[in-house]
């Protein structure tokens, strides 16, 4: 089997004798694996850094409330428009509440659903 061509990698394996030693090697220094979560699903715009234990470290929110109100519900290309244009400011808020940067972070997480497809496809 050739795993170079299949994978697409070469990876380099190093092969000890029984009972020897493997070679010393310093592992890099953890750091903690940080997650950008992000919520638009409907009329509110939620942004949180999270910890690996869950503990929230930064969160921003933006509400819509004054936006729906004369229209007696949510209108979803009204939310749309004020998730996309909250978005970067609520993204940079959280990561000044938890004193990090974007480089910091492992992931991001986003809610896919159930919500309005429109607002979901902002948070994406």
């Amino acid at each position: 089997m050739d795993l170079v061509r299949m994978f697409g990698c070469t990876a380099h394996l190093e092969i000890t004798a029984p009972g020897s030693a493997p070679p010393p090697t310093s592992p890099p220094p953890a750091l903690p694996r940080l997650i950008l979560g992000i919520e638009s699903s409907c009329d509110d715009t939620g942004v949180g850094i999270v910890s690996p234990d869950g503990r929230i470290l930064g969160a921003s929110l933006a509400g819509q409330a004054a936006i729906h109100a004369a229209w007696g519900g949510v209108v979803p290309n009204l939310a749309q428009e004020a998730h996309a244009a909250a978005m970067e400011g609520c993204i940079a808020e959280a990561l000044d509440q938890a004193g990090v940067r974007p480089q910091d972070l492992a992931a991001v997480a986003v809610t896919v659903g159930p919500g309005l497809s429109l607002c979901l496809k902002v948070g994406v």
